[in-house]
C-alpha cells in the first residue's frame, strides 16, 4: 500500500493528512489545493416580474411595487443582483444591465392613493460598478415610460374613443407632480408606433409629452437654494491648486450645479473630457456645489451620493434657433459625461436660461459679451405656486417661452412656464416630448445569500 506521497506538486504547499480507510493507522497527505473546498454559503434562486423599457434615451426595469419588499431599504440586494451590479460589476455581466449610467435604472410603479394622481412612481438609480442605489432623485427619460407602463398594465384607462390621455404621476424621490400625455390606440391601450423622433435614439415613436408641474425645490425646498442666481464657487482638492467657477446653484426638477465653462481654468478647458484627471475636476465641483446647496454637510459626505446634485457645464449655442433661445451644454451623470442630456436636466437648464441673472440666461440671451458678470441677489427666495397670493397674482406676468438645449447627440427643445411678480419667479410647467417602447416582458432571475 502507498503510504506517503513521494512527489512535491507545488513549491512551498501546506498539506493536509486524510485516512486512506478506518483500520490504516498510517494518514495519506494531500496538498491544500487539491483538497474539497468547504461548502459555498447557500444561494437561493430568485425572481422578480418586470418589463425592461426604454423611456426617452434611458433603459431600465419597470416593476410593479408589490412584487418588491414593503421597506425601500431591502430594495438594494435585489435590484443589485437583477441588474448585475452585485460586486461591483462595471459590466454587469450576470445581470441584465448595460453597464452605464443611463442603462442601469429602475422605475417601481404602484396606484396612488393621493388626490388627483394616478400613479406613484419611484426612481432608482443603479450604480454601475459599485454595489449602490441612489433613490435621491428623479429620472425625467424613465419618467417618460411610467405613462405608458401604467396604460399597458391597466393601472390607468383611456375612456371609449379618446385619442390621448393624461396621466398624473407622483415622483416619490422628488415629491413632485409629472403629468404624461400619452397617444392611444383603437384598442384603448398605449399607441406607440409613430413618426416623432428624438435625438439619441435611433427611428421613430409616439410623442409622449412629459409636463414637470411647478418643479421648483425638488429636494431643497428652494428654486435657489443659496438665494443666489449666479455665483463664484471656490473648489478646493487634496494635493492640488484651489480655482472658482462662475455658476448658478438650482433646484427643478432635479438640483443642478450649471457652470459657465468659460469659467473653468485654462488646464481644464484643454483636457480631455475623458481622462481621469478631468472627470475628478469635475467632481470635485460637483461636491463642493453639493455643500452650497445643502444637500451634505462636507464635500467627503457630497461624494457618497454621486445622483445628486447633477453638474452641466454650460457655453454659447453653436447655431441659433429661430423663436427660441438657444444654449449649449455638456451634463454629467454618476462622474462620467452624458452621451446627450438628462430629462431633469433639460427642465433645470431651460428653468435657468429663463430666469434673469443665471449663468444660462447670461449665455443664451448675450453670448458674445462675456466681459463683466452680474452676481443677482434676490430679496427673497422665489416661492412655490401654491404660495402666491391673489394680490401677487393680480401682478404677476405668465410668460411661455421655448428652449433649444444642444447637446453632444443633438438638441431637446423644452416649453417653459413662468410666472413672475417683481423679482420674484415662480417656475409653474416644463414640458418636453420623449417616446418610449416596450422591449420585452418576463421574470428577472438572480441569486441572493440564504438567510
Amino acid at each position: 500500500m502507498l503510504r506517503t506521497v513521494t512527489r512535491s506538486f507545488r513549491a512551498n504547499t501546506k498539506y493536509s493528512a486524510l485516512e486512506i480507510s478506518p483500520n490504516s493507522p498510517t494518514p495519506f497527505f494531500l496538498p491544500e489545493f487539491m483538497m474539497a473546498p468547504e461548502r459555498a454559503t447557500k444561494r437561493v434562486r430568485c425572481s422578480i416580474p418586470a418589463v425592461l423599457m426604454r423611456a426617452g434615451t434611458s433603459k431600465g426595469l419597470f416593476i410593479h411595487r408589490h412584487h418588491l419588499p414593503n421597506s425601500e431599504s431591502e430594495w438594494a440586494g435585489p435590484l443589485l443582483a437583477a441588474m448585475g451590479s452585485q460586486g461591483s460589476d462595471a459590466r454587469q455581466i450576470d445581470g441584465i444591465g448595460g453597464a452605464t449610467s443611463t442603462t442601469s435604472k429602475v422605475a417601481v410603479i404602484s396606484p396612488s392613493s393621493r388626490p388627483g394622481i394616478d400613479v406613484d412612481y419611484t426612481f432608482v438609480q443603479v450604480a454601475v460598478g459599485q454595489e449602490n442605489v441612489d433613490l435621491s432623485g428623479n429620472c425625467g427619460n424613465m419618467c417618460s415610460g411610467v405613462g405608458p407602463f401604467a396604460l399597458q398594465e391597466g393601472l390607468v384607462h383611456a375612456n371609449p374613443g379618446d385619442r390621448s390621455l393624461d396621466v398624473r404621476i407622483f415622483n416619490t424621490n422628488t415629491s413632485r407632480v409629472v403629468v404624461d400625455t400619452v397617444e392611444v390606440d383603437d384598442n384603448g391601450s398605449f399607441e406607440e408606433d409613430g413618426d416623432f423622433a428624438i435625438p439619441g435614439v435611433k427611428g421613430t415613436g409616439s410623442e409622449v409629452k412629459v409636463a414637470f408641474v411647478e418643479p421648483a425645490g425638488s429636494m431643497t425646498g428652494k428654486l435657489f437654494p443659496t438665494g443666489k442666481r449666479s455665483e463664484s464657487i471656490l473648489v478646493q482638492e487634496r494635493h492640488e491648486s484651489p480655482f472658482t467657477v462662475k455658476a448658478t446653484l438650482i433646484d427643478a426638477a432635479n438640483p443642478f450645479i450649471v457652470v459657465d465653462e468659460s469659467s473653468l481654468p485654462s488646464f481644464l478647458k484643454n483636457s480631455n473630457k475623458d481622462t481621469p484627471g478631468y472627470l475628478k475636476h469635475m467632481e470635485s465641483i460637483r461636491r463642493a456645489g453639493a455643500v452650497l446647496m445643502g444637500l451634505a454637510s462636507n464635500t467627503e459626505e457630497a461624494g457618497k451620493v454621486r445622483g445628486t446634485p447633477k453638474l452641466a457645464l454650460v457655453s454659447p449655442p453653436q447655431s441659433t434657433t429661430k423663436d427660441a433661445l438657444s444654449i449649449h451644454v455638456l451634463a454629467f451623470s454618476m462622474g462620467k459625461p452624458h452621451p446627450s442630456l438628462q430629462l431633469t436636466g433639460a427642465a433645470c437648464l431651460a428653468s435657468a436660461v429663463c430666469i434673469r441673472g443665471t449663468v444660462a440666461q447670461r449665455l443664451a440671451s448675450d453670448p458674445k459679451d462675456q466681459s463683466t458678470w452680474e452676481i443677482l441677489t434676490p430679496e427673497r427666495t422665489p416661492s412655490p405656486l401654491s404660495e402666491v397670493n391673489e394680490d401677487q397674482e393680480s401682478h404677476s406676468q405668465l410668460k411661455k417661452q421655448n428652449v433649444s438645449i444642444s447637446h453632444s447627440s443633438g438638441s431637446i427643445d423644452v416649453e417653459v412656464s413662468t410666472l413672475s411678480s417683481g423679482d420674484d419667479v415662480v417656475v409653474e410647467r416644463c414640458a418636453v416630448s420623449r417616446t418610449a417602447r416596450r422591449l420585452f416582458e418576463g421574470t428577472v432571475y438572480y441569486y441572493q445569500k440564504a438567510n
